[in-house]
């Protein structure tokens, strides 16, 4: 797109669409993998007047078609450019492949675009920071779309150590183990996969969460496959103050898949930590919610948890803000920079750090 249509395009954003229905936002999705179709199938569990998905856009015609029959979806795209010139779409939902996050989400907010992008936004800090500069420039809404963040789960955690029910907190230890390994994504280097990205992420972000500030050392190590990806690995993170933090993931086997945070006044006990329906504060203090039900199956665990950073987007900008204060911009730059450091470490990156 040349400069004279990207200003125009600038000139009309807007946050969303109100109306007498009250304030709508006009979804577009890039991409029709797995994900996309929980996102949708989440989706779907919200009032209509707050959200609508307009168009669908991916490479595969095929695979287009059939999930926009499922989910009523009128408007196909061969194209993300096609998606991102759409002037009838307010956000675009980017669930490509990880290598493809950058180039995809860049072009919706060039579009004037607001995004949701799945995790990571970037496979570089580089890249995640040159998106929150640019949607920055361009004053339009980017999330990157850290689920867990959303959990109530999480904010019943946050309230709970700001409280003081922990003590002080000395030790985060996270386990993530799935059987990923026969994914085409997850084998093959050149689409972006690997134990740090599919994984790690989602324990640096809780840890983070936590303590709520960088490391000052970062000890990783693990194994290379044969291609080059990391199939596992094993960090050790140093905080001001004594703290610590142990994270290991491996993609070949599966692992307790529990976080543990260890105060002066006990752990907290958090499963399926990536997206937890139940905080385990004690024996006899054990909080649970319930999620909703979906028209269609989900094919991943606790799926219909995607409504939340749903929910998200519409607060934000039903509000006005064009950044979301439960997963900051600045947030994701520094996780980006983490998982940097751990994939140089395992020789899976070759940067300056």
């Amino acid at each position: 797109m040349n400069a004279t249509s990207t200003g125009s395009q600038i000139a009309r954003i807007t946050y969303g669409r109100k109306n007498n229905m009250g304030f709508t936002l006009n979804w577009g999705v890039a991409g029709v993998g797995m994900i996309t179709h929980d996102f949708l199938t989440a989706m779907a569990n919200h009032p209509a007047n707050q959200h609508k998905v307009i168009a669908l856009a991916g490479k595969d015609v095929n695979r287009v078609h059939r999930l926009a029959m499922l989910h009523n979806i009128c408007t196909t795209y061969e194209s993300y450019e096609s998606l991102a010139q759409d002037n009838s779409i307010d956000i675009v939902f980017v669930s490509v492949m990880n290598l493809q996050h950058y180039d995809v989400a860049k072009l919706m907010l060039e579009n004037g675009k607001h995004v949701l992008c799945e995790k990571p936004m970037g496979m570089t800090y580089k890249q995640t920071k040159s998106l929150v500069d640019l949607a920055r420039e361009r004053k339009v809404f980017l999330l990157e779309g850290m689920w867990s963040r959303f959990f109530p789960a999480y904010e019943a955690l946050d309230k709970h150590i700001s409280s003081g029910g922990l003590g002080d907190v000395y030790h985060v230890n996270v386990q993530f183990g799935v059987e990923i390994n026969d994914l085409e994504r997850n084998l093959m280097r050149d689409l972006g996969g690997g134990a740090v990205m599919d994984l790690g992420v989602y324990m640096l972000q809780l840890v983070q969460f936590v303590y709520k500030e960088p490391p000052i050392d970062i000890m990783c190590t693990g194994h290379l496959s044969k291609a080059g990806v990391d199939e596992s690995l094993s960090c050790a993170l140093k905080y001001k103050d004594g703290r610590i933090a142990t994270i290991s993931a491996h993609t070949r086997t599966n692992m307790t898949n529990r976080a543990e945070i260890t105060g002066t006044k006990g752990t907290i006990t958090l499963d399926y930590f990536w997206c937890p329906t139940t905080l385990q504060i004690s024996a006899a203090n054990n909080t649970e919610w319930t999620l909703p039900k979906g028209k269609f199956n989900y094919h991943f665990h606790n799926s219909a948890g995607l409504s939340y950073e749903i929910q998200e987007c519409w607060d934000c900008l039903a509000n006005g803000s064009l950044e979301s204060q439960k997963m900051t911009l600045d947030e994701s730059i520094l996780l980006s920079k983490i998982a940097d450091t751990m994939r140089a470490q395992l020789g899976v990156l070759d940067v300056e750090l």
